[in-house]
């Protein structure tokens, strides 16, 4: 009696290092293919099609799609810090917006503020062109800030929300339609309301005068 069949069969065609996200950092991996088999008396004789292939990190044993291989996480980290800087411009454009005002002291702060996050100086031009801009468009910055969030921190989302507050408060005036804001900023990020009022108490404080 002739015995027959089908069988998947998993081969190693490639090893090397890559940069694991479990284990955050270099590490060993294998290149895992599954192809599908002829097999006479249980021994696979023919190659018949390919099943699929995966990356197994040999360290934390973790799998993933091969397009990991091209993943370069100081390019990530780029990409990510480049998108957070304009999601902060927007995010203090909108709050400069929320009271219906362009007011200089709000322009001024816009600018301060975005050079201390990004190092970077913004000409009052630009920037008064950009906020006419988004004034024009009504851009959905708590999308942006929403997408954003799954990839910042803590320390992040305060700045944004540091931020903001500085804007709103840098007239002399927070209204209810800027205070409304930066509670839909937090919701926005996923912050608790106990984590977002713990950041403004912090920030009102600091921009508070001390008593003489």
């Amino acid at each position: 009696m002739i015995i027959f069949g089908t069988r998947g069969v998993t081969t190693t065609p490639e090893r090397g290092t890559f940069a694991c996200p479990r284990c955050n950092g270099q590490t060993n991996f294998n290149l895992k293919r599954v192809r599908r088999f002829f097999t006479l008396y249980f021994i696979p004789v023919i190659p018949l099609d390919k099943l699929g292939e995966y990356v197994e990190c040999a360290h934390c044993q973790g799998t993933y799609d091969p397009e990991i291989l091209t993943y370069d996480p100081a390019q990530e980290n780029q990409r990510i810090e480049a998108y957070f800087f304009i999601a902060c411009k927007q995010v203090m454009i909108s709050m400069l917006l929320a009271d219906g005002v362009i007011d200089d002291e709000e322009v001024k702060m816009l600018q301060t503020q975005f050079q201390e996050i990004t190092g970077t100086y913004v000409p009052e031009n630009e920037l008064r062109e950009e906020i006419a801009e988004v004034s024009k468009t009504a851009s959905n910055t708590l999308d942006l800030l929403a997408e954003l969030s799954p990839q910042l921190n803590d320390a992040g989302k305060e700045t944004v929300v540091r931020a903001a507050y500085a804007i709103a408060a840098s007239d002399g005036h927070f209204d209810q339609s800027e205070q409304d804001y930066l509670m839909q900023l937090g919701q926005a990020m996923s912050m608790t309301d106990a984590h977002l009022h713990g950041v403004l108490a912090t920030a009102t404080a600091a921009a508070t005068p001390a008593a003489a």
